[in-house]
């Protein structure tokens, strides 16, 4: 076995990035488009990501580029929240160029809530909202990289769906499913899934890489036959698998961060040396952090990690104990259930300290759902790959509307708090 040195360097990263936050929670340096805002006429814009949407807004997370002086176009660099209103018929994609002349407003906290959302916009490094009713946009993105088409890929899935013969709620659902687009789906349906304590599967998590990498290793199976080689090459292709699953989800960091946990655990597979799971772990979180430290406060990235670290810390001694004292044709019933508890116990602070609440009643309803969800991405694959063809992509539909509307009838079943 493996020894754990990763562990002092990541806990010394954490400690660093702590401080960090502690001392200096918003601070900005360089050429920060805030040290113009007394002398900006207006500001160019670069469009990331699309956010949770406001009440009449779309959000979306953007670069500030440059500034105009009343003179001429200076550099900067930043980043705020652009919103626009929901009737405006343009779609921002990602790396589309605009320009406001929209005076940025600081982020306050939402009014009888609990929850930070300025520490929470703070840690992010973008502390101002753009209202933009008047906007320009350039006609084509100048920028791009691998994730302009990763997110432009991701795109084309989604209006795949759309064209679809799904319901207009189960599209949103199906997008969630497999492409961890929720910017669609219904508010009432959310809460639903997070009180029955499933909300996990609405974004693109491990489950969802690995019950499709799954799926595919199905077939890779008898690469066995070619003996060593066979072995080698099985594993370079699910590697393979899983970076493309990242590129079609947009490359987004939950995405990413699943990606190089399973490469990591299957590479220690091609090495000699003995696969040692939480050393995996404690690298991949230790890359993760460097590259961007202030994931440490993502809530995503604190339950993927305290649950994968629960499964692998608890699950040799349950299974041990399940495979002595369980009856035997309910063994599988049972690892299931103690991999569910321990992910659940070991994520439980979190819920408590984050969400002040904690689904009661998660166990009865994984066990139900998280079966079926292999089952649903399988079909939401096949109608994205078939969408275009009669007859097969009404009768796929059919079929993901059906499985879709009884998943959602499970999470309002265990939805009992």
């Amino acid at each position: 076995m493996i020894s754990r040195p990763v562990a002092i360097p990541l806990f010394l990263l954490i400690a660093g990035i702590l401080l960090l936050d502690w001392f200096a929670p918003a601070f900005v340096v360089g050429e920060h488009y805030s040290l113009h805002l007394g002398q900006a006429e207006s500001f160019r814009y670069e469009i990331r990501e699309e956010n949770s949407p406001k009440k009449n807004w779309l959000c979306y997370t953007a670069k500030v580029t440059h500034y105009f002086d009343g003179q001429k176009w200076q550099k900067t660099k930043g980043k705020v929240l652009f919103c626009i209103p929901r009737s405006d018929k343009r779609h921002l994609e990602y790396a589309s160029l605009v320009e406001s002349s929209a005076t940025p407003r600081l982020i306050e906290n939402y009014p009888q809530s609990n929850f930070d959302y300025k520490k929470f916009m703070q840690r992010k490094r973008v502390f101002h909202t753009i209202y933009a009713r008047n906007y320009s946009l350039s006609s084509e993105p100048k920028n791009k990289n691998l994730q302009y088409y990763a997110h432009k890929f991701n795109t084309l899935l989604k209006q795949r769906i759309n064209r679809s013969e799904l319901t207009s709620g189960n599209k949103a659902l199906a997008s969630s499913l497999l492409l961890g687009d929720k910017t669609s789906l219904d508010k009432q349906v959310r809460l639903s899934f997070s009180a029955a304590g499933i909300a996990h599967i609405l974004c693109v998590s491990g489950l969802h890489i690995g019950l499709i990498v799954a799926m595919f290793d199905i077939f890779l199976k008898y690469l066995h036959l070619l003996g060593i080689k066979g072995f080698y090459l099985r594993r370079i292709i699910l590697i393979i698998l899983v970076w493309i699953i990242a590129f079609v989800v947009g490359c987004t960091p939950s995405s990413l961060r699943v990606a190089l946990m399973l490469s990591l655990a299957m590479l220690t597979n091609l090495t000699a040396y003995r696969s040692d799971t939480i050393n995996v772990l404690f690298v991949s979180a230790f890359i993760m952090l460097l590259c961007s430290p202030m994931l440490l406060f993502d809530v995503s990235f604190q339950l993927s990690y305290l649950a994968v670290f629960g499964i692998v810390a608890c699950k040799p001694l349950s299974d041990k104990w399940i495979d002595r004292y369980v009856n035997r044709h309910l063994t599988s019933v049972a690892k299931t259930a103690s991999t569910t508890m321990s992910a659940q116990l070991f994520t439980l602070p979190i819920f408590v300290c984050r969400f002040g609440t904690f689904p009661l009643l998660f166990l009865i309803s994984n066990l139900l759902v998280l079966p079926f969800v292999g089952i649903i991405l399988f079909t939401t694959i096949c109608l994205v790959c078939f969408v275009d063809v009669p007859y097969i992509s009404t009768m796929t539909a059919c079929i993901l509307d059906f499985e879709l509307t009884l998943l959602q009838q499970a999470a309002q079943l265990t939805d009992l708090q």
